[in-house]
């Protein structure tokens, strides 16, 4: 199958009667009329287009899995006093995710925890006062600030499994993410885990891999350490350094200028948008802290449908004034590109002190300063928590407490995998193929798949 070239082919549209059945929630009928003209001579692209789509079907209706009932029932489990009006008014407003499936809405899984996570009101209704201080970020921060370093040495360990009855003996390849070399990241070391091949330290999504043999299920397991080191910039008030911030960063592409479809597009709207927020502004630390307060401030945090499913991500975040960590960093990336100033993609691990899970940040490039970094997700967070200085913090700098494993979206796996991948653009918690049968998408387990051994503090 052409995988890569099928996912490519998201960057054009779906011929109209079927876009009209997927959308109106004829799922099945869609599907039939995909088949019809797969049956037929068709240009290459469209074939690929429309395979890509049968499988995005596939997988959409597993997205929105309750009905209205189910769906306040899921919310007053976590605001027991909501009731039918506000959670109708929500969704007039935006609010909650739905789609239609054969006449009836179906809504989006984690619809209800955007909402207690983002509306601090409603984050109120279940007992967790919203609080401006973080005691995990902010004394973090304020080391960094004071001493214009921090230093760490993290350890990590990942897994990844099938979900419980999906196993089925056979050949399995996996891959793993793995710390890559980067601007804040050295000293990478293997401390457990014996994967048959660890990528290029410089590779666009570096990973661990494993061919197995299995009789009997098992996880695959893997510990590394590494250094994150992050010095402290303030592109806004003060003036660039005599040397670029971080020296060991790999130079400017042409790609971090560039489109890279089918995905990171300049649409009108786009472009539009870069241009009314940089308005007479020429400095491009100006340009892209405006492009940043727009992420932050009109971009409202959202669970989002998988990414799979999103035509356009950078115009779906600006159109729609919704998006997680990905879709937010990708419009502040597009922006920046439009504008003229490089920038680049980061994803892999974010670790606070109880939980690690998957993150997607940005790099931006300034002469002087170099690459600095801008994370429009956790800058968001602190905007709403009204904590300015862990918000103007984000601009500039993340902490050290990541593991960058990707430097560019939509970057291949390697060795390539034969079928579709869980997440075809990003490899944060791993991916699985059993040979000669694609394993389903929902058939990870990706619970408790990574966890923080422990970090120790280097200066």
């Amino acid at each position: 199958m052409r995988i890569d070239e099928c996912i490519q082919s998201l960057s054009m549209p779906l011929p109209e009667d079927i876009m009209k059945r997927k959308w109106a929630g004829d799922l099945e009928g869609a599907m039939a009329a995909i088949d019809i003209r797969l049956a037929g001579d068709l240009p290459q692209m469209l074939r690929d287009r429309l395979t890509v789509e049968k499988e995005r079907i596939r997988r959409l209706p597993t997205q929105y899995p309750w009905q209205r009932e189910e769906a306040i029932a899921k919310l007053r489990e976590l605001v027991p006093d909501i009731t039918d009006e506000e959670f109708d008014q929500l969704e007039l407003a935006g609010r909650i995710d739905f789609i239609y499936i054969n006449g009836v809405k179906h809504y989006f899984v984690r619809f209800h925890r955007t909402l207690v996570k983002t509306i601090p009101a409603m984050m109120a209704r279940t007992g967790n006062m919203p609080t401006p201080v973080s005691k995990w970020l902010d004394p973090m921060i304020a080391v960094i600030k004071d001493k214009g370093v921090m230093s760490r040495r993290i350890t990590v360990e990942a897994s990844i499994g099938l979900s419980e009855g999906r196993f089925v003996p056979g050949k399995y390849r996996v891959w793993l993410p793995f710390p890559a070399k980067s601007a804040q990241q050295s000293d990478i070391r293997l401390v457990d885990g014996n994967p048959d091949v660890i990528g290029d330290e410089n590779a666009f999504a570096r990973s661990a891999y494993w061919e197995k043999d299995l009789t009997s299920e098992e996880r695959t397991a893997i510990r590394y350490s590494y250094v994150s080191t992050i010095r402290y910039a303030n592109p806004l008030h003060a003036a660039a350094p005599d040397a670029p911030l971080y020296p060991d960063a790999l130079p400017v592409e042409d790609a971090d200028l560039s489109e890279e479809l089918p995905y990171i597009r300049f649409t009108p709207y786009l472009k539009s948008l870069a241009a009314d927020l940089a308005g007479d502004e020429t400095d491009p630390i100006q340009k892209a802290w405006r492009f940043y307060c727009f992420a932050t401030q009109k971009i409202t945090y959202s669970f989002v449908r998988d990414y799979f499913q999103i035509d356009d991500i950078g115009e779906y975040c600006a159109l729609n004034s919704k998006g997680d960590c990905g879709l937010q960093a990708l419009l502040f990336i597009a922006l920046c590109r439009i504008s003229g100033i490089p920038a680049r993609w980061q994803s892999g691990m974010s670790i606070d002190d109880d939980y690690v899970g998957a993150h997607d940040w940005a790099q931006f490039y300034v002469d002087g300063w170099g690459w600095l970094f801008c994370d429009p997700s956790y800058g968001g967070s602190a905007w709403r928590a009204k904590n300015t200085e862990r918000h103007e913090f984000y601009f500039g700098n993340i902490d050290p407490m990541r593991m960058a494993a990707n430097r560019r979206y939509q970057a291949p796996l390697t060795p390539a995998i034969g079928c579709f991948r869980v997440d075809p653009y990003d490899n944060q918690t791993g991916e699985m193929e059993r040979v000669g049968a694609e394993i389903p998408f929902n058939g990870r387990d990706l619970d408790e798949d990574a966890c923080l051994i422990g970090f120790e503090e280097l200066g």
